[in-house]
């Protein structure tokens, strides 16, 4: 085996950390990135209201549902 360097320069991974929120199967919206716990309690709170008011609705676009609600 060749000699690899393990150290923090030698291998850097990058990513975008995406949530995707459901219910009962269906898609209700996603978060992506990290702007704080502000913007993802708010991100939650969509959703949850979404599950209240009964507007979850899915896509009959290749066999998938969307999860997208008459207000998106």
């Amino acid at each position: 085996m060749a000699n690899i360097p393990v150290d923090a320069t030698a291998v850097m991974l990058h990513g975008v950390s995406t949530w995707f929120f459901f219910y009962r199967g269906k898609r209700l919206g996603q978060t992506t990135g990290w702007h704080g716990l502000g913007q993802f309690e708010a991100a939650v709170a969509v959703a949850r209201d979404k599950i209240r008011a009964g507007n979850v609705v899915g896509s009959t676009a290749n066999g998938e549902k969307s999860g997208k609600s008459s207000t998106d």
